[in-house]
């Protein structure tokens, strides 16, 4: 299953650009002699993503590239190693490098994903079997990207009060979805704005492009 909505919509409902820049953590250390690096509490599990960018003046250890994906290989809670392919090796490295900041990319689809479970959840499952996948109502690609786009901000620490209204927002469709208000159509007409759920057993929103 994926969203309704893509991650450049993120940009189109709201997200300012460059708003989900991912937070670096400085390391601790690095070992030539056990490959390992150190930053406590790293949270990482074996196979996550990861990158390294130095710091002003400083080096990363030979042979990471600044921006390269790598993936992480849990030792303890405090060390990882890294491998250059998923389930490979621990990249062999032979210097420690200093003054390095370590990456973890934002979970952008996954978070997109799972706002459209949660979507789905609220929605009849008459309404769900009436959504053409490959062109989502208009309003289902909104929301998702509303919800997302507040989820992702979120990891980074930061806030916006623009985002945090738009999610409010979202979060009352959610609401209304939930208590069996259809998803309407740009294209619909007042009279059918105004119906109930109950009223449209038979999905009059689909002469209109709606859902029910």
């Amino acid at each position: 299953m994926v969203g309704y909505c893509s991650p450049s919509d993120l940009y189109s409902y709201g997200l300012p650009r460059g708003a989900l820049a991912s937070p670096g953590r400085v390391l601790d250390s690095a070992s030539a002699v056990g490959d390992t690096l150190t930053l406590d509490g790293h949270g990482f599990v074996s196979g996550d993503v990861v990158q390294f960018r130095a710091l002003d003046g400083g080096a990363l250890p030979f042979p990471l590239v600044e921006g390269a994906s790598y993936y992480a290989i849990a030792v303890d809670d405090w060390r990882f190693r890294v491998s250059a392919t998923s389930g490979g090796d621990a990249v062999d490295l032979t210097t420690a490098g200093a003054s390095f900041v370590v990456i973890a990319p934002l979970p952008v689809q996954a978070r997109i994903d799972k706002h459209r479970r949660l979507i789905d959840e609220a929605l009849s499952a008459h309404a769900i079997s009436a959504i053409d996948e490959a062109n989502p109502p208009e309003i289902l690609r909104m929301t998702n990207a509303e919800l997302a786009a507040q989820d992702l901000l979120a990891l980074t620490g930061k806030q916006s009060s623009s985002l945090t209204a738009l999610w409010d927002a979202a979060q009352k469709r959610l609401e209304r979805w939930a208590r069996g208000v259809p998803v309407r159509a740009a294209d619909a007409p007042v009279s059918a704005q105004l119906a109930s759920y109950a009223a449209v057993a038979v999905s009059p929103w689909r002469r209109f492009g709606g859902i029910g």
